[in-house]
């Protein structure tokens, strides 16, 4: 694809479009980044719908005949937007057009009288990086993940038996609005969480610690928030039910994604025989 000159490419509210196209212009924009995502219209739905995702301050860029060129996904609470996913086609990289699609996404949360933008940004993605620091930008935390590999021994049993059931995912969110640490990275805030439901799956070890881990079907499950309730803190809770999960669904590969703040409990992981993911972020913050 030839991408034209930058002031012929085409905005559209993401509104204007199908999930599908929207699916489509987020798998073609990611091709060849550090991560790249496969997007389906189904996924699309599921996970941006949790984040608030305002399909009106969000964009999708293309030439004339309606070929994606970038997309930008504006997610929103309050007096604050976050940049959920900002993206070009390879084509379209380099030539100066990240900067016009940040700028308009600034620019649309200024005229809406927000108070700041916040966003993640892949830690080795050095380009993206100097972007926003050059708009001003600054630096809140870095923010990691963790991995298990596949063993296919089934973790031993505890000494004492251990009672793991399923709750709500819905009263698991409730509990970690009540439990959970303040202030946490977007994608762990209980408004975040609240969102989930099947393939989601939420679960309990006696009333003790709480988890929500992804669709069981996927290859590798994923770990999407751990709650221990304050007065069970440091009592070996929440390592208990990691474990538990990992005797239930024994000889899978786990994965907590990079939006753990690197400060919040580092050995708890480590300790579990989990090691830090080699992708890391930075939440980023531009007060307006």
């Amino acid at each position: 694809m030839t991408i034209p000159d930058p002031e012929s490419i085409l905005s559209r509210p993401v509104a204007e479009h199908t999930s599908a196209e929207v699916a489509a212009a987020l798998t073609r924009s990611f091709e060849g980044y550090l991560v790249p995502i496969k997007m389906t219209a189904q996924a699309y739905e599921r996970r941006f719908r949790g984040e608030d995702l305002d399909p009106f301050a969000s964009r999708v860029y293309s030439t004339a005949d309606g070929s994606p060129v970038g997309i930008v996904l504006v997610a929103r609470r309050g007096w604050t937007s976050r940049i959920a996913a900002m993206a070009l086609v390879p084509e379209a990289r380099g030539k100066g057009l990240g900067r016009r699609l940040l700028g308009e996404a600034v620019e649309g949360a200024r005229a809406r009288g927000e108070r700041a933008v916040l966003l993640e940004v892949i830690e080795q993605n050095e380009r993206a990086f100097r972007l926003y620091t050059s708009f001003g930008f600054r630096t809140l935390r870095r923010l990691v993940g963790y991995r298990k590999e596949r063993r296919e021994e089934v973790p031993p049993p505890p000494d004492t038996p251990v009672v793991l059931s399923e709750i709500d995912p819905l009263d698991f969110s409730r509990i970690a609005a009540r439990e959970g640490e303040p202030d946490l990275p977007w994608m762990l805030a209980a408004e975040t969480l609240s969102a989930a439901s099947f393939p989601a799956r939420a679960f309990a070890l006696e009333g003790r610690a709480f988890a929500l881990i992804g669709d069981l079907a996927a290859e590798t499950l994923v770990l999407s928030a751990l709650v221990v309730p304050r007065a069970e803190r440091r009592r070996g809770a929440g390592s208990r039910l990691v474990r538990a999960l990992e005797t239930a669904f024994p000889g899978r590969a786990w994965a907590a994604s990079p939006s753990i703040p690197e400060d919040l409990a580092p050995g708890f992981f480590p300790k579990l025989g989990w090691e830090r993911h080699a992708i890391s972020q930075f939440e980023m913050r531009l007060d307006l």
